[in-house]
């Protein structure tokens, strides 16, 4: 009888330590990329009454643009001008914090001054969260579903990223793209 009471002492102590332990701390997910795209072109030609201009890119290809109505110190443009145009993106994604839900949208938009060159500054930041319906490391794809119920399958570029996350889980995504526009006099 001793021995029986000893083993289930035994049992139940080893079981006590087990639940205790805590598993290996998960990696966290903090995914973050970016990329930057600068272009600059040189003013060709200018028509003012179809609001159109040509500009040739550094490797010479000639592109003609209509500059829209927003674009109101289009006459401040000059042949020889030069236009520089910065483009960025990026994404961000990471855990989402214990009831956490987003859905929304900031913009932010500059533009030059009256009788100055044009220029032009855009930034568009998205978060939303996510709840992670499925996980397939064979096609290195998650689904999710968006605050608005649609479901989205989305491309995993770090396959290391799965470890980190469960079906279940809710994440939180921010993309943001930033376009900067500047018309700079000629060299």
């Amino acid at each position: 009888m001793k021995k029986i009471l000893r083993g289930l002492l035994a049992l139940t102590l080893a079981l006590n330590v087990w639940s205790c332990s805590k598993p290996a701390p998960q990696a966290a997910l903090d995914v973050e990329r970016s990329q930057v795209v600068s272009v600059t072109a040189t003013v060709e030609k200018i028509d003012l009454k179809k609001r159109l201009i040509t500009i040739r890119g550094s490797e010479g290809k000639v592109v003609t643009i209509h500059a829209d109505e927003e674009v109101v110190n289009l006459p401040q443009v000059r042949v020889g001008d030069q236009v520089e145009l910065d483009y960025v993106e990026s994404l961000a994604v990471r855990m989402a914090k214990p009831g956490e839900v987003r859905d929304e949208t900031a913009e932010l938009v500059t533009r030059a001054k009256p009788g100055s060159k044009p220029g032009l500054a855009e930034m568009t930041e998205t978060t939303v969260t996510a709840v992670i319906l499925d996980l397939d490391q064979v096609r290195s794809t998650a689904t999710l579903k968006l605050p608005d119920g649609e479901v989205a399958v989305v491309k995993v570029q770090d396959p290391t990223n799965f470890a980190k996350v469960k079906v279940g889980e809710t994440i939180v995504i921010t993309y943001t793209e930033a376009v900067a526009l500047s018309v700079r006099g000629k060299k």
